[in-house]
């Protein structure tokens, strides 16, 4: 398998100035700026403005929440250990960092990322904002299809938008998405992760996850954009039902070790943000497509694709400037199609 040298990235090492508004997101903020490292029991509590009891209470809660933090006599405390599912106080800590003017909220379990994140957007809450869930019961793909989201380990996210863009712009802001995504994950994670059009994550052909945006429309113009993902991190095979044995891997899996979660997660965020701001800047179509080609997992291959109740075979060759997908079928003749169920011939 390929792999690349995942990016190191720069820690925000927090500085004392005034009191923080929250004295337990400043010691967990500290704490992972200094990870591995030990940060003393004096410094928090002169961070926090509270005695040294009092940041004893505050680091017993965050172990009742499932984080890993040694103590260690004229040494003090430092992180050892992430819980296996989301956490909200650990995620805000890496999000402030990452990005501060995004909210976030984690919950348990939820019908739909996405749903929650529409319902958001209908109560006028401030964008943008990112929800998260740990296991969805009703997680939703393209073509209305049902989205696999136990609780082990994996990234169920959404971040909503108010883009007021042009409704002809969705198919392309689709796959400048699933570009942006896909190049962060191949940083983050050091694999050869593929997109497969218009939204499939993958990994030697096998489902890594994949991404779904929704749109609020008006009047032809975009009025609210919801970006969800699904991502299988940290999950095993005996995870996956029997149906999607040798079709869905994890992360973990390809790479032999389970990855950071709430980093990766918080990482995403603002990739998603990085990527949105940049399309509002104005898209240049053919960086797109010569970008899509390198990260393409349909290019040059056999495929069988479905269209209404039209089955054709061809050739992938890419997409075209409306971010349809082309093919060249058995006669020679491109065809050009902007929805469609597309898998690889054996």
């Amino acid at each position: 398998m390929s792999k690349k040298t995942p990016r190191k990235r720069e820690k925000v090492v927090p500085k004392l100035r005034r009191p923080p508004k929250d004295p337990g997101l400043f010691l967990l903020r500290t704490l992972l700026a200094a990870f591995p490292q030990y940060v003393s029991g004096t410094y928090l509590a002169q961070g926090m403005k509270m005695s040294r009891v009092g940041v004893w209470n505050r680091v017993n809660n965050l172990r009742m929440q499932g984080l890993g933090i040694d103590a260690a006599r004229n040494r003090g405390y430092r992180l050892t250990k992430e819980p296996a599912l989301l956490n909200q106080s650990l995620l805000e800590a890496h999000m402030d960092a990452e990005q501060p003017n995004c909210r976030c909220v984690v919950l348990q379990s939820v019908d739909s990322t996405n749903s929650e994140a529409e319902r958001l957007l209908n109560a006028n809450r401030k964008t943008p904002f990112a929800v998260f869930a740990n296991q969805q019961e009703k997680g939703r793909g393209r073509l209305g299809r049902t989205w696999h989201s136990p609780a082990t380990g994996n990234l169920y996210l959404s971040v909503a938008f108010r883009p007021k863009l042009p409704a002809s712009d969705l198919p392309l802001t689709s796959l400048w998405f699933g570009l942006k995504i896909c190049h962060f994950l191949r940083d983050a994670s050091g694999l050869d992760v593929q997109v497969k059009w218009p939204n499939d994550l993958l990994i030697q052909k096998r489902k890594m996850g994949g991404m779904l945006a929704e749109a609020k429309i008006d009047v032809d113009c975009i009025q609210g954009l919801v970006v969800g993902i699904g991502l299988n991190v940290n999950s095993k095979q005996k995870h996956f039902p029997k149906s999607l044995t040798g079709k869905a891997s994890s992360f973990a899996e390809s790479a032999g070790h389970a990855l950071p979660l709430h980093e990766l997660a918080s990482g995403l965020v603002r990739c998603l943000i990085m990527a949105y701001e940049e399309y509002l800047e104005g898209l240049d179509f053919k960086a797109l497509q010569k970008a899509w080609k390198e990260v393409d997992a349909l290019q040059g291959q056999a495929v069988q694709v479905q269209t209404g109740k039209e089955l054709l075979r061809g050739i992938a060759r890419g997409i075209d400037q409306t971010g349809s997908l082309v093919i060249r079928l058995g006669n020679g003749k491109l065809r050009k199609l902007r929805s469609a169920d597309v898998t690889l011939s054996t």
